[in-house]
């Protein structure tokens, strides 16, 4: 599944020449055969708008840190930070609306084995911690975006951004798992436990979390 493609590479002497006629001004980027190509990501069209936004911005922010862009990367966490907060705060929404209650409480369906392994759970952890310990995290991170959005950490953008958007796509892909999974996922990412999607790159990230997704959507 192809998932990043490029788009079209402008000449450098069509800029020049445009720029002498005055059709438009010239960029410095555009001299430089060596700057990054614009590229589009490709296969979200099905994608909830507010996840889509999140993985659109960390695309931007990404790209630009690859390419030693950091002024550029920093522009872009803004954004980012928007796009996530929206996230956390849906998540939130969903959690305290499925919240244990003392009366006609339901057994929960068993999680989706599939949405615990896009998680980082292991199968011997599926015990969530007390409900209230989930919400008071997701508070605690939303709070930590602001922290970040004023000075900029990429390094834990990026642990942030992979964990949220990742908990998001459990929440639509797979609702009636995520009440399950979300305080598991939450108590494991305060805790720090290793999860190999913190170092993968932006592609493999994106490959893995549409193949996951086809799979957790399709009947």
């Amino acid at each position: 599944m192809s998932s990043i493609v490029p788009g079209p590479q402008k000449k450098i002497g069509e800029e020049i020449d445009a720029a002498r006629s005055g059709a438009k001004p010239l960029n410095a980027g555009d001299l430089n055969a060596s700057a990054p190509r614009v590229e589009e990501l490709t296969g979200l069209d099905d994608w909830p708008e507010t996840l889509r936004a999140a993985v659109e911005a960390e695309y931007a922010r990404v790209t630009a840190l690859e390419s030693n862009r950091r002024k550029t990367a920093d522009s872009a966490v803004g954004e980012l930070v928007a796009a996530l907060d929206t996230l956390l705060s849906e998540i939130t929404d969903h959690l305290q609306a499925g919240k244990p209650r003392l009366f006609g409480k339901t057994t929960p369906p068993e999680p989706s084995p599939e949405a615990a392994a896009l998680l980082g759970i292991p199968s011997d952890d599926l015990t969530p911690p007390p409900h209230r310990t989930a919400v008071r995290t997701l508070k605690q991170l939303r709070t930590q975006l602001k922290d970040l959005e004023a000075t900029p950490d990429h390094a834990r953008l990026t642990r942030l951004t992979t964990f949220t958007i990742r908990l998001a796509m459990v929440l639509d892909a797979a609702p009636d798992s995520a009440p399950a999974l979300a305080p598991i996922a939450l108590a494991r990412y305060t805790q720090g436990l290793p999860d190999p999607q913190w170092t993968a790159t932006f592609p493999e990230k994106l490959t893995t979390w549409q193949n996951i997704r086809h799979t957790l959507t399709t009947p």
